[in-house]
């Protein structure tokens, strides 16, 4: 730029050196920029045709969030996919975007709590018709798919905190019978996919096993490009980007993602058997352990277990906030995925919005608990169980 301009204009207008060509940073870097320019208007139309690759304002894409979004459909085996704030804005602009007034969604009543709430109450204000079943009601499933008007089935391939799993087979085979689109929280069960049933979405909350640490939140969209580009327009102006910092954050925590999941799984597996057999615990469920109803089906068609264990407590009158506080290792909170063990007592976390009769259908009782299980030594994960479990 040369030194013709004064201090005050040289401090905004900072003098940008790219790389030689054959000089590549081995991390992609940050886009930290709300703006982009190109040298002609011509091809900045070009740009906002979508007849060429480019950017122009962070809100809509941004080189940081494209790196991040790529690896992500290619992780869950998609297109494409789209990046937004967290996994609630992922489920949230989702339907906001692809249901209207009259259309009918089908949710179940397992679902995750924001997801529930968000259908029944800022959907039913658009007039969306909302249908909430139970994953256990097959007869239920068919018959409401086959209804006129129905738009799309929003569930979970493992739910929370019960960890019942979806009949996968069943919804895909009558949600493309009726055309009815299929979203998919896959949140829980990874980037796990299925050669035999391909769903329209794929709904992630990023803030959990991807970036892995506790430390940053995301969701993502994945899906086809024509699907997700019919989208786009909407998306942009709900305004829920990702910012361009936290998806590199997230594409740094997907490096070690198998290495932590692993993990987490091997961990769970030790406590589930060891938990199943304590005498303050009535019953524990776990998708690695036999006496899950679908563990066969589950090792079957799924490439791990989790790293998420629900378990209830045979005194049912137990002060379950005193019992979720006791532990030196296991911390009281919400979330999951991350490092380090959590515990929640979940009829509070999970369940409070749920009539009696649906919590016992969706098998929560005041006694409940969901553990998430993080990469700590087993043998100290065990001892602090032990002394949260003591009477």
């Amino acid at each position: 730029m040369g030194n013709n301009f004064s201090p005050e204009t040289l401090c905004n207008h900072p003098e940008f050196h790219p790389l030689p060509a054959d000089n590549h940073p081995l991390t992609p870097p940050i886009y930290q920029s709300v703006k982009f320019t190109v040298d002609d208007f011509g091809e900045l139309k070009k740009i906002f045709r979508g007849e060429r690759e480019g950017y122009f304002y962070s809100r809509a894409s941004n080189p940081t969030l494209v790196v991040l979004e790529r690896l992500l459909a290619q992780l869950q085996g998609t297109e494409g996919g789209r990046t937004l704030a967290s996994g609630v804005a992922a489920i949230t602009h989702t339907l906001l975007t692809l249901l209207k007034s009259g259309d009918r969604l089908i949710y179940f009543l397992e679902s995750y709590g924001p997801s529930r709430a968000f259908a029944e109450v800022m959907l039913a204000k658009f007039g969306v018709e909302i249908v909430k079943l139970s994953l256990d009601d097959r007869d239920g499933i068919k018959r409401e798919l086959a209804m006129p008007r129905t738009k799309a089935v929003l569930f979970e391939s493992v739910t929370n905190p019960q960890l019942k799993v979806a009949p996968l087979a069943l919804i895909h085979q009558e949600a493309k019978k009726h055309g009815v689109l299929t979203i998919l929280d896959n949140t829980f069960a990874g980037f796990q996919s299925w050669d035999s049933w391909r769903f329209d979405l794929y709904i992630h909350s990023l803030t959990k096993y991807a970036s892995g640490h506790g430390d940053v939140m995301g969701g993502a969209i994945l899906g086809s490009e024509q699907l997700l580009k019919s989208m786009d327009r909407d998306l942009h102006n709900l305004g829920s980007t990702l910012d361009p910092h936290a998806a590199y954050l997230i594409q740094r925590g997907l490096k070690t993602y198998h290495l932590r999941r692993r993990a987490q799984v091997e961990n769970s597996q030790i406590l589930a058997e060891w938990l199943e057999k304590h005498p303050a615990v009535d019953h524990v469920v776990y998708p690695g352990l036999k006496s899950h109803p679908e563990h066969e089906w589950f090792t079957k068609h799924f490439d791990d277990t989790g790293s998420i264990i629900f378990l209830s407590l045979k005194n049912k009158q137990r002060d379950i906030e005193k019992v979720v506080t006791r532990g030196k290792l296991f911390m009281m909170t919400g979330s999951l995925g991350s490092t380090e063990s959590l515990i929640t007592p979940a009829l509070f976390f999970y369940a409070s919005d749920l009539t009696p009769e649906e919590r016992t259908r969706a098998g929560i009782d005041p006694s409940s608990m969901r553990l998430s299980i993080g990469i700590e030594n087993p043998k100290d994960l065990l001892a602090d169980l032990q002394l949260i479990l003591s009477e």
